[in-house]
This record gives C-alpha cells, sequence and structure tokens, in this order.
C-alpha cells in the first residue's frame, strides 16, 4: 500500500518570489518549523535559498542544528528555547534567537561567542514575550549588552493573534509603543511582527521583515478568498492507489481525516469519486470505472481538479498546516 507526497520545489520557489515582490520593501523570512509544514525541511530549505531569502525561521535550535548537518548555511532564527537549548551551538552555527526575558537574555549573554538577538515583546497573545510594563528593563539590559559586545540586538519583534482585524490593530499599536520606546534606549535594529495573515492583510504591519510560512505551501493568507487570487501554488500532491474493489490505500492512519467519511472526494482517471467511510489504513469509496493498481489523486493543486488541502480542511473545520504536517506517506518525490 502506497501514499505518496509529490512536492513541487519550483511552485514554492515561484510562491516566495511572488510574495517578496508583494511584500517590498519588507524583506521575507521563509518559516520551515515542522519539517517545512510536511513538505521536507532540508529540501524546502535549498529551495528558499534559490529564491534568494537569506533568513529561515526554524522554531528551535535543534531544527537548526540539523539544517547544518544537510549542509544549509543559510542563517537561522529559533524563538522557542527550553532550560537545555545548546544557545553555544546555535551562535557558533549561526543561528539568530530570540529572548523574550531578562533571564533568557542572560542565559544568551552568558554563552561563549556573540549571539544576534531578537528582543520578543508580548503584544497581547500571551505566545511568550515580556510585557509591555517590563519591557524598558529588557531593552535597556539588551543595548548594556550590546554596548559591551556580549551581544548584537539586530531585531525587537512579537507576534499577531489573527483573531479579527482590530486585535491586530490594538496588538500593532503596543507594539508600535513598544519599539519607539526601545528606539529611544538606544536600539537600532529591524521590527517584525506579521506572519502571512496580517503581512497580506494589513500593510502597516510589514515593517522591515515579515515571516511567511504556510502561505508559501498554497494556503490562502486571508478566509474566503482562493490561494490562486494571490498567484499562489500548492506545492504537494498526495496519491494513493486502488488496493481493492472500492478500497484505496490511505486512512486516518496516515493524517487523513476519519471526519472526512462522506464528505471528501479523490480523482482516479480524472473522475471525482465520492469517500464513503475512512479506516485506519484504507478507505471505502464508491464503485467506478477504475482498477486495482490505479493511481488516486488524494489532493492537489487547484489546476489538478482534485480537491485542495484547504478544501480538506475546511470540510473538517481545522486548517492546512495539520493536514500537511499529520500526513504519513510511504514516500516523498522531489521535483524542481
Amino acid at each position: 500500500m502506497t501514499v505518496a507526497k509529490h512536492v513541487d520545489l519550483a511552485a514554492y520557489v515561484r510562491n516566495l518570489k511572488t510574495i517578496r515582490e508583494q511584500m517590498q520593501p519588507a524583506r521575507i523570512m521563509a518559516v520551515v518549523k515542522a519539517d517545512a509544514y510536511g513538505h521536507g525541511l532540508v529540501e524546502v530549505a535549498k529551495a528558499a535559498a534559490t529564491a534568494g531569502i537569506n533568513l529561515l525561521g526554524v522554531l528551535d535550535v535543534e531544527t537548526g542544528l540539523e539544517l547544518r548537518l544537510a549542509g544549509v548555511q543559510t542563517t537561522a532564527f529559533a524563538w522557542v528555547h527550553s532550560p537545555s537549548t545548546d544557545f553555544e551551538a546555535a551562535i557558533r552555527s549561526n543561528i539568530e534567537l530570540s529572548a523574550s526575558s531578562l533571564a533568557e537574555l542572560e542565559r544568551i549573554a552568558m554563552a561563549p561567542g556573540m549571539a544576534k538577538v531578537h528582543l520578543k515583546l508580548d503584544s497581547g497573545l500571551s505566545r511568550g514575550g515580556t510585557r509591555i510594563e517590563d519591557w524598558d528593563a529588557l531593552v535597556t539590559r539588551a543595548v548594556a549588552l550590546d554596548a559591551r559586545d556580549k551581544i548584537d540586538l539586530v531585531a525587537v519583534w512579537s507576534h499577531l493573534s489573527g483573531t479579527s482585524k482590530s486585535a491586530d490593530e490594538a496588538s500593532i499599536a503596543l507594539f508600535d509603543e513598544a519599539t519607539n520606546r526601545a528606539f529611544d534606549l538606544g536600539f537600532t535594529g529591524y521590527r517584525h511582527i506579521a506572519s502571512s495573515p496580517a503581512a497580506f492583510a494589513l500593510p502597516q504591519s510589514r515593517y522591515e521583515l515579515v515571516r511567511i510560512g504556510v502561505s508559501a505551501f498554497g494556503t490562502s493568507p486571508i478566509e474566503g478568498r482562493k490561494a490562486s487570487s494571490f498567484d499562489l501554488e500548492c506545492p504537494m500532491t498526495v496519491t494513493a492507489e486502488v488496493i481493492a474493489p472500492q478500497v484505496i490505500s490511505i486512512g486516518f492512519l496516515h493524517g487523513y481525516f476519519s471526519k472526512l467519511s462522506g464528505k471528501a472526494k479523490v480523482l482516479i482517471g480524472g473522475r471525482a469519486y465520492q469517500v464513503t467511510q475512512v479506516g485506519p489504513l484504507a478507505s471505502k469509496i464508491e464503485a467506478g470505472d477504475y482498477s486495482e493498481g490505479d493511481e488516486v489523486l488524494v489532493f492537489g493543486g487547484e489546476d489538478t481538479g482534485a480537491p485542495t488541502a484547504e478544501y480538506l480542511c475546511e470540510l473538517v473545520e481545522t486548517v492546512t498546516d495539520e493536514i500537511f504536517t499529520g500526513l504519513k506517506a510511504n514516500s516523498t518525490i522531489y521535483s524542481s
């Protein structure tokens, strides 16, 4: 039984170039966390470099070090740390680091070498970061450490919730207050707060850099609009095969949602067939003009005629991150 991911790296590169043109003059950080949203960390990171991307968002230091072992030397940014995070290895490997508190900043400064540091503000989302009332103390200490060449203070940043336009605008206002205060205290670096949704919907959130993750993999950054309306393609196509009469070789243990029973369709020979039941390792479909061994198109780009990953996730009220990162395939086939 085979389930295969087919990843078109050239489509990913085109998406990054399209987004970069739309975001100028802001730079792009290509986020490759969670195995590049299930598309393959190393392969996608190398493709990002060919698109002219010079900063990768890796989530944690361990992922950055994995890239280094694979020979990828693009500067990386890690923002989730634990007490066991190896800051020395990160500094040695050109991995820039977020500092969300005074204690974390001091740990980074104590590591051998000189880390490039991004100070994180909690802009109301509670996804880490220093609260506004403690911000001055963090910035003051970071500026002092920078002056002593203990760190290189390069950026201030935060997250947005994306729950509503008004909530994001309130967070941006708080971020503006914090960054203006940082400039007053001697900060001279750049700012970033927007991931894909805000970068497209709120131009004032772009500042000098935007963080682009799942939208570069063909997911629309704005609800109610198709990815193609932003000239974005889906680089991933997923195939299975017919393994018995009315049975295909993908199930919920592969990450194909059980709630798709009776809702989703698959494409065989250019014709759509209803999925009637999703089982653990195989699913049932309606009868039709197909044979054992025929390829089954589970999802793909809008131009394939099959359901898109976005559409499948809408059917079960989740996000494409879940199907991309949860999908377990027998093989991944790359093209470029």
